[in-house]
């Protein structure tokens, strides 16, 4: 399989992922209702920093960039969640 083909998948999919967060996001702030788990978050948010220094470390631009977007994604809906009253602890 040719290099480009592989390069347009991965960008490809990484802005379907980036566009299916955002849609989310957007429904529930216009919803202004948030229903996040705080272990999710937690776990989620952890994850995903640790996959973003990996990219990082392997030099893997397009998880790089995934990982940035989902990673400030949680954050900004963890702190929403936290000012509408939406994040459960359990």
């Amino acid at each position: 399989m040719a290099v480009d083909t592989i390069l347009v998948a991965g960008i490809t999919g990484a802005i379907v992922l980036i566009i299916a967060w955002i849609w989310e996001t957007k429904e529930d702030v216009q919803r202004k209702k948030v229903d996040l788990h705080l272990h999710f978050s937690l776990l989620y948010i952890i994850g995903n920093l640790l996959l973003t220094l990996y990219s990082w470390w392997i030099q893997n631009f397009i998880f790089l960039t995934l990982g940035l977007f989902l990673l400030l994604a949680i954050v900004g809906e963890t702190l929403y969640a936290i000012k509408v009253g939406g994040l459960k602890k359990k």
